[in-house]
């Protein structure tokens, strides 16, 4: 009883995995099981690594224009912006490096000038959007105030877990939200590092994709705004920069 959805705060993720599998949500969300760690010296990034290491740059990138009132950008920014860019992620990998301890590093210098090639690559598509959405919160959490991933977030995040539907506590961060400049409505992305999976048409594949759907909800909760969109944006070469 005390874990039911309604009794106890779960993140976005946990609702996800519920909906796919109320079994993997038992064993993942009640039980605390987790795959066992892989004890080899780090030889290639696993995915979770790498998208870290992408949404930390991410984040770490938009901090920096917003901060210096760049944003958004335009194809007139970009020679900078890739500056900026360049220097945010030497600082992140530098971080990541000592944390990591690579075996080959060769294979590490690959792996991050993969990296780098689809962060600037994802800085051009973002700079020639044209598309009148303007960046204003960067990995935007609620309810994770005080917890071990409470850093780096946006400093206005929200202390407290938000209701959904009345019933469903949640916690959790969204990786950016913009808002359009002529409507003044609200767009959450979740920046997505792998293959574009989602197939043409579906919007939430039988549970399997919600995060759009519950940040978008979250959002308009916690600060009484009209969300207008929700998307995975693939923004690698893998993923093609497909929006969905």
């Amino acid at each position: 009883a005390p874990h039911r959805l309604g009794a106890r705060v779960y993140s976005l993720s946990a609702l996800q995995r519920y909906a796919a599998c109320p079994y993997q949500f038992l064993l993942g969300g009640i039980y605390r099981l987790r795959p066992a760690e892989d004890l080899e010296p780090l030889q290639r990034l696993d995915p979770l690594t790498r998208g870290s290491l992408f949404h930390s740059v991410q984040s770490a990138f938009y901090e920096r224009l917003r901060a210096a009132g760049r944003l958004p950008l335009t194809p007139a920014d970009l020679p900078d912006a890739l500056d900026v860019l360049d220097e945010r992620l030497a600082r992140v990998v530098a971080d990541e490096r000592a944390r990591l301890v690579p075996a080959i590093e060769r294979v590490w210098e690959d792996e991050v000038a993969a990296v780098r090639r689809d962060l600037r690559l994802w800085v051009d598509q973002i700079a020639h959007a044209d598309d009148g959405w303007v960046p204003v919160k960067f990995e935007w959490a609620f309810g994770l105030k005080g917890s071990a991933v409470d850093v780096g977030r946006d400093p206005d995040s929200r202390a407290e877990p938000v209701s959904i539907d009345g019933r469903f506590l949640l916690h959790g961060s969204i990786d950016l939200v913009e808002e359009h400049a002529a409507r003044h409505t609200l767009r959450v992305t979740d920046h997505k590092t792998g293959r574009a999976r989602v197939k043409d048409g579906y919007i939430i594949d039988g549970g399997k994709h919600l995060q759009p759907v519950l940040y978008s909800l979250a959002l308009e909760a916690a600060l009484d705004r009209k969300v207008e969109e929700g998307r995975l944006y693939y923004a690698t070469t893998d993923g093609g920069f497909k929006s969905v």
